[in-house]
This record gives structure tokens, sequence and C-alpha cells, in this order.
């Protein structure tokens, strides 16, 4: 049972141009969003966002915000964290690409400049693991593993990566793969031929970084682990359209969600997941 809602998250309402970002939006999730959105009154889920000293930076929600910011909205309903917290880990997802052939990798990297050198998987992990500029390609049928070494600059890393992956976004289906599942699971379970792609083991002083550049991640690279995200809260978009009175928004949306508590309409979840039932 939660009593009182500042125990256990924030939720605040933010001007969209307070918030910095550090990755892209996806093109198609952003069309469907932005249809959903345009055509509901209520925003479903607020977006994730750190507090850097005066900095809010995205961590999740691209495209929530980049569909907010098209229909012309000022404001935006964000859960907001402690971007120092240990707790709040970063980490990535790597990228199961079907039907990409090494050898086409292998042409995209000479053809841009990029060295890269056959590996054994395991070695190919170590050095992600030592230094921050490398990606792995790892055939899931073939025992082939390739690793490309990125410059060392992080602004021409992050644009290196936007054209790594545009060698197959909205070419070649592809899934997001958490970055801790066993690559002999993968290749053992999933029916289709394909490469995974490893990206860098980023840290947090990098998504700082980033989010202060004119260059973002490609999306669904990063990925924060949430502790007691919040999902389900009803919010009008009505009331996102102007950056009035945002104090008073502020403390109207506090009475909602301390009504809904103690009405017992919220539910804490073992895996740190918190739901608003209507």
């Amino acid at each position: 049972m939660i009593n009182y809602t500042d125990n256990y998250f924030d939720l605040e309402i933010l001007r969209l141009t307070e918030i910095k970002l550090h990755e892209a939006t996806e093109t198609i999730r952003l069309r469907n969003i932005y249809n959903r959105i345009s055509r509901s009154k209520y925003l479903i889920n607020p977006v994730i966002t750190g507090r850097h000293n005066d900095d809010i930076i995205l961590l999740d929600g691209a495209n929530r915000y980049g569909s907010l910011m098209e229909i012309g909205c000022k404001l935006i309903l964000a859960q907001v964290l402690d971007y120092r917290d240990k707790s709040l880990k970063l980490d990535k997802w790597n990228h199961l690409v079907y039907n990409l052939k090494m050898d086409k990798l292998k042409k995209y990297c000479e053809i841009n400049g990029l060295p890269y050198e056959k590996i054994s998987y395991s070695k190919g992990i170590e050095m992600i693991k030592e230094k921050f500029h490398y990606t792995l390609a790892s055939d899931i049928v073939k025992d082939e593993n390739i690793l490309i070494k990125l410059s060392s600059d992080l602004d021409k890393m992050v644009d290196q990566l936007h054209t790594l992956t545009m060698l197959y976004f909205k070419i070649y289906d592809f899934d997001r793969s958490e970055s801790d599942i066993k690559f002999s699971d993968i290749r053992k379970y999933t029916r289709r031929k394909g490469l995974l792609i490893i990206f860098p083991d980023l840290r947090k002083s990098h998504i700082l970084k980033i989010a202060d550049s004119k260059y973002h991640l490609p999306a669904g690279i990063s990925r924060h682990r949430i502790i007691n995200r919040v999902l389900h809260v009803k919010y009008e978009i009505s009331k996102l359209m102007h950056d009035r009175n945002i104090e008073e928004k502020q403390a109207e949306l506090k009475r909602i969600l301390i009504d809904k508590i103690d009405k017992n309409k919220v539910r804490q979840y073992q895996e740190s997941v918190i739901v608003f039932d209507e």
C-alpha cells in the first residue's frame, strides 16, 4: 500500500522546451503514436526524465515528446528522476536485424572508412567493455563476428552510429534485444537468420554530453532501468496546449494522485511498475 506519492515518485508538469533530448525518434512509431495522441483527449503515460543540476534529460518517451510537440503542446507530464541516483542504471538495447548479411555490413564499413576485424564473440564483448567506441556484429547462424572500430570522439561516434543504423532502418525488420540475454540463447531460439548488432557501453556522462550536443543517438539504443516507473496516469491533452498556470496544474495533479491513492486505485508491482486504474 502506498500512502504518500512523494516517497515513491515525482510527477511534474514541465515545459517541452525545458527538456533536452539524447536520442532521435523512430519515424514509424512516432507517426503511430502521433495518430493515437492526436485523436485522444488524454496522455496516458508520462515520459521519463532525469534531473542533473539545472538540466532535465529525456530518458524514455521521445516519440510521445515528439508527438505532443507536433500537435502544438507547450507542456508535458513527466516522471522526474534524480540522474545522479546510483539506482538509476544506464543499459542498452542491441538490435537483432533479420536477413542482413555480414558481407553487406563489411562493404558498408569499407565504403565509410570504418576499420573492422574478425574476432571471437567473447573477445569482442571484452573489447566493448574495455573501450566505449566499438560495435560488434555477430551472425546468429554462422560462427562469424566482426568488431567495428568507431571514432573515439563522442560526437563523431554518435554520427557514425546513425549512419550504421540507417543501413537497416526501414529496410530490414529488426527487434530490440536486451543486453543481458545470452548470445547462445539468441542463436538457439531465434528462427530467422540475421545479425546481432551489439552497441557500445555508454555511461551516464556520455548521455549528458550527447544531450548538450547537436547529435542524438539513434532510436532504440539507450535504455534506462527505472525503479517505480509510473504508468496509466490519464492527463488531459488540452491542459498541455498552453504553459499558463503551471503551478495550479501541478497542485491539481497532486490532488488527483493523492485522491487515487486514498481510494486504493494504485497498485505497486514487485517489478517496481506502478499502474493507476480507472
